[in-house]
């Protein structure tokens, strides 16, 4: 990109409080990312010792620098890879802009009004999205509905800082760890549609070869599944955090699907 454009950018970066930003260029737009350092909360990490479940394993600790670096190199990895990502237009030790890769799944999919046909297209195509990025032996990180964007009939991969120490991970996990992280940002869809997670499942499976998938499903929700009940106790829900209620949601819905799993 011309040094205009670099010019203009960096006045974006300088005059805006917010870490991601999107801005026009002679009429295009782009999306500007500051570098930011990546860790998970206290909360998350004493869910993790409580639960001792690897798919909610805390994310490695990077600075800002560390993780900007490390997710161009991940979107230029995935682009090489034939896996949907934004392209990189300018980078700095600063920040990173991409090109503009449309509105995030959640914006489809969470709207009060949204069409059951909409919501199972958008999900159709997520899934493909993210059986792409398995089946290139890589994983997300963050594969929620948020980080997932459609533009031109094209499901694109965004925010891809986190990483895990892979020495206590391995790669079949983190895949998991990304398809249930989808799965639970479809609990927070608001309109009357209910998900037929059974034939997700079935459908990663059935592109992905993951075929333990189930397995691991059923073991995974009997094992909490005495936390599930807590959950559902009018004095503990009061105290618990809405995200990790949706992943009880989730669970309790996945436990209701064993004897078909």
């Amino acid at each position: 990109m011309n040094k205009e454009f670099e010019i203009f950018a960096l006045n974006e970066y300088k005059n805006s409080s917010f870490d991601i930003l999107s801005f026009y260029y002679e009429d295009k737009k782009y999306w500007l990312k500051k570098a930011r350092a990546t860790k998970s909360s206290l909360s998350h990490k004493i869910y993790y010792k409580l639960f001792k479940l690897e798919l909610i394993a805390p994310v490695e600790e990077k600075s800002a620098k560390e993780a900007l670096v490390f997710e161009t190199n991940k979107l230029i990895k995935f682009k090489s890879l034939g896996i949907d990502v934004p392209s990189i237009i300018f980078k700095n030790e600063e920040f990173f802009v991409l090109e503009d890769s449309g509105k995030n799944i959640n914006s489809y999919i969470r709207k009060r009004d949204a069409k059951k046909e909409d919501i199972n297209f958008y999900i159709k195509e997520s899934i493909n999205a993210i059986t792409n990025i398995h089946i290139k032996n890589e994983y997300h990180g963050g594969a929620q509905a948020r980080n997932l964007t459609y533009k031109n009939q094209k499901v694109y991969a965004i925010d891809l800082e986190d990483s895990f120490d892979e020495r206590n991970i391995d790669l079949k996990t983190l895949q998991f760890r990304d398809f249930l992280l989808f799965l639970l940002s479809l609990t927070k869809i608001r309109a009357k549609v209910e998900i037929d997670y059974e034939n997700l499942i079935n459908k990663y499976i059935e592109q992905t070869g993951n075929c333990d998938f189930k397995k691991r499903l059923n073991k995974l929700a009997k094992k909490i599944y005495f936390f599930i009940k807590l959950s559902k106790v009018s004095f503990i829900r009061k105290r618990l955090g809405n995200d990790v209620l949706l992943f009880f949601k989730l669970f309790d819905i996945l436990y209701n699907l064993k004897d078909d799993i």
